[in-house]
């Protein structure tokens, strides 16, 4: 488990903990990555014009981007975006093997970079971001821990996320990413569970089914209109919220799973499953303020789901 980076001294860290895991190729050292300042300012001119507070695409804005407190698993997620999904050990791979550099390179022309309807940065420029979206990604499968406070109201948020991978059976060295984000405002006990996927929106069906109960099928159905004033709107949503709480109402959606949570069905053939076992037991009682039951054998009392399909 991961706990979020507040300042310069804990970016470094995250840097460090890549090299010694093995994450940093030879080619390209610690000193080589790219300022964190400079990868902000890429982000929020590329990227926060379709993911803005706004225009919350794939569920989340990057008008307020730093990647000095990022979670691994947002850069995970702006990767899976950025390469047009390729996977994150190919990426990883890029400083030291020919045929994953080409295929990065060449998956790029397909990715998000573009969607800003500005042109793109040169050559150079988009490979340090990706090698440094690369390091930073590191402990994306492990839940990180981040304590924020609200923009709006000031109070204090708690926000724990994880990333999974499932490999493509079409495509090598490409994968499907989903991100798992769970959320709760701890003065106002209003919160959200959230999931992301990447790199292209769906549309149709999807189950979801906590600690191995009887499955929820949503209806996922949609368009997302890109915040860049070209009238563009892609078919399908790359998010789905799958819980929520409000103050003094009763909560909606799944219950904060205690062992795992399973989603199947929305993309053919695939199924992820997020394991809740790692996630800290006083975050866990902490989230008791927004999702009641969280730390309870009997569920049962939480309410209908959010946006469940007909039967």
């Amino acid at each position: 488990m991961h706990t979020a980076l507040h300042d310069a001294r804990g970016y470094q860290a995250v840097v460090l903990a890549a090299m010694t895991a093995g994450w940093l190729a030879a080619s390209a050292p610690a000193a080589e990555l790219m300022p964190p300042a400079q990868q902000n300012a890429l982000v929020r001119k590329y990227c926060a014009a379709c993911h803005a507070d706004a225009v919350k695409n794939g569920g989340l804005s990057l008008e307020h981007f730093d990647a000095a407190q990022a979670a691994p698993s947002l850069t995970a997620m702006l990767l899976s975006k950025l390469t047009g999904g390729v996977s994150l050990e190919t990426v990883r791979e890029v400083g030291a093997n020919p045929s994953a550099a080409a295929l990065v390179n060449k998956k790029m022309n397909s990715g998000a970079m573009g969607a800003a309807g500005i042109p793109i940065p040169d050559k150079a420029t988009i490979d340090a971001l990706i090698h440094s979206f690369a390091v930073e990604s590191a402990g994306a499968t492990e839940w990180t821990v981040e304590r924020t406070k609200d923009e709006t109201a000031k109070a204090p948020e708690l926000t724990a996320s994880i990333l999974q991978e499932i490999p493509s059976t079409k495509n090598a060295r490409e994968a499907r990413a989903y991100r798992l984000t769970v959320s709760c405002n701890l003065v106002a006990h209003e919160g959200f569970m959230q999931l992301a996927w990447s790199p292209i929106p769906q549309s149709g069906m999807l189950a979801a089914s906590a600690d191995g109960r009887i499955a929820v099928r949503y209806s996922v159905e949609g368009s997302e209109k890109m915040g860049n004033r070209s009238g563009v709107v892609t078919s399908g949503l790359a998010s789905l919220v799958f819980a929520e709480t409000k103050r003094d109402a009763a909560g909606t959606g799944l219950p904060l799973p205690a062992e795992s949570l399973t989603i199947s069905d929305l993309f053919q053939d695939e199924t992820v499953i997020f394991s809740f076992a790692n996630l800290p037991s006083p975050v866990r009682h902490e989230f008791d303020a927004c999702f009641p039951n969280a730390n309870s054998s009997d569920r049962s009392t939480y309410g209908e789901s959010r946006r469940p399909a007909e039967q």
